[in-house]
């Protein structure tokens, strides 16, 4: 067996792959999707363990965002495993930047603990529900909306260009994520926050979050302009299926320590993109 830096020229054997190990409709199912993730290594990186068939048998993807790989999308067959195959495929990662995850599961965080990794608080989501409505219930607040005609433009930047995302960028360079479906607008980054607030209410939107690093300061205006943490609010994390009650539980590690002012903004790493909203 072996590992490599993945290119467009191995898609098919990744397609197998990602179709084995994912569920239905899963984004790596799509080759345009592959090459937003991982085509540009500005962004991104996907590494592959081959076996002697030249079939894929494990993967360990890097998206590179703050000066950091970010380690996403990690699998490994079970008959592959304890050979030392990750660390390698890790290795190659952390040729470009040093490591780092969120929104591990019960078994990455086990790779990561038997790894030392430092684990910090998890991330924050600030949630405000649009002032004007009476009914503040779920069933209100999270259904689908009908937008104005939108003033303002798609941004240019690497996430926004990612298949499938619906974004905004208002005048003031605040960006967000439309997910007109649920109701709402999440917030990517925030200039203003009372100009944002206005500007999503005044386009019809329910609902505003945005999700960060506990340590974020900017957290200071979002509380003084009375947004709460998610579990407080009827708004669920996850969008896509919408399921209610389903709040913010995303971890936070690194390989090695970062600097106290490191903050964790929405389009790093998985927790951000199409398929996770």
């Amino acid at each position: 067996m072996r590992v490599k830096e993945a290119t467009i020229e191995d898609w098919d054997k990744l397609f197998q792959f990602f179709k084995r190990i994912y569920r239905k409709d899963h984004p790596l199912h799509k080759k345009a999707f592959w090459e937003w993730q991982y085509g540009d290594a500005k962004y991104g990186r996907s590494f592959i363990c081959v076996n002697d068939n030249e079939d894929i048998v494990g993967h360990v993807g890097a998206n590179f965002q703050g000066n950091i790989a970010w380690i996403i999308n990690v699998y490994l067959d079970k008959e592959c495993r304890g050979r030392g195959i990750l660390g390698k495929l890790y290795a190659l990662a952390r040729q470009y930047y040093p490591l780092a995850a969120t929104a591990a599961n019960e078994a990455g965080l086990g790779l990561y603990r038997n790894m030392r990794w430092i684990r910090y608080y998890d991330l924050v989501r600030y949630v405000k529900v649009n002032p004007s409505l009476q009914d503040k219930s779920f069933q209100s607040v999270c259904k689908p909306v009908a937008i104005k005609e939108n003033p303002f433009k798609n941004s240019a930047s690497h996430y926004f260009s990612q298949p499938g995302i619906d974004g905004l960028v208002f005048n003031d360079t605040s960006s967000a994520v439309c997910q007109k479906k649920a109701g709402g607008l999440r917030a990517v980054s925030i200039i203003d926050v009372e100009d944002f607030e206005k500007m999503a209410w005044d386009l019809g939107y329910n609902w505003v979050d945005y999700i960060t690093s506990w340590n974020d300061l900017d957290i200071k205006e979002l509380i003084k302009n009375e947004w709460t943490l998610d579990y407080k609010n009827v708004v669920p994390w996850r969008l896509n299926p919408i399921e209610e009650n389903y709040f913010c539980d995303i971890t936070f590690l690194s390989e090695k320590p970062l600097d106290n002012n490191f903050v964790v903004r929405r389009n790093f790493s998985d927790h951000g993109r199409v398929g996770s909203l």
